[in-house]
């Protein structure tokens, strides 16, 4: 983690940019869930723009394939039109299609973060969750950024506060993957 953090200062000195910090962070949060992204638990008909009930999986085509999505959910209509979801992973696809789960809330809102300046990692959670940390030079660490509740450095809120026993929780960054279990873990 520690070289990983250097790699953030060094690149932010070379730009000849301070790194920006927990404010520029916070404002960042809310602006990605209020105004830009939207959560999707069912997509509505594409057809009739009503409810949908999930049929199962389905394969994905090539376009889907080339947005990264390994996999595509499938919805029927009222109609019967069947709506598919797929599960994009490429952040830059997300910029447009800008909807998803914690998956796609966490790629995208990571590409834009980096992009502004921000050094920032992906985590996972094995038990079903994805978020990202950010660092914060002025406080010298990693700190817990989820886009989809629009926190930040409220790390313990998935226990705590979800009620969610996690287990193994890993870190990706450009420069490292790294266990960070003990910060989310009560």
């Amino acid at each position: 983690e520690v070289r990983a953090a250097e790699m953030c200062e060094t690149q932010a000195e070379m730009q000849g940019t301070p790194l920006p910090g927990a404010a520029e962070l916070g404002e960042l949060l809310r602006w990605f869930k209020r105004d830009f992204f939207v959560w999707v638990d069912k997509p509505h008909c594409e057809l009739t723009n009503e409810p949908t009930e999930q049929l199962g999986m389905g394969t994905p085509t090539v376009e889907e394939r080339m947005g990264g999505a390994a996999r595509v959910e499938l919805y029927r209509g009222p109609t019967g039109h069947i709506t598919r979801f797929p599960r994009y992973n490429d952040p830059a696809l997300l910029l447009r299609t800008r909807r998803g789960r914690c998956g796609e809330w966490a790629n995208c809102f990571a590409l834009v973060a980096n992009a502004l300046g921000f050094c920032c990692r992906w985590v996972l959670d094995l038990t079903d969750h994805v978020w990202c940390e950010v660092w914060l030079p002025e406080q010298h660490r990693w700190v817990h950024a989820d886009p989809c509740e629009a926190a930040l450095d409220a790390p313990l809120m998935y226990e705590a506060g979800w009620g969610k026993r996690l287990s193994y929780v890993f870190a990706f960054g450009a420069h490292e993957a790294v266990d960070v279990a003990r910060r989310y873990a009560v």
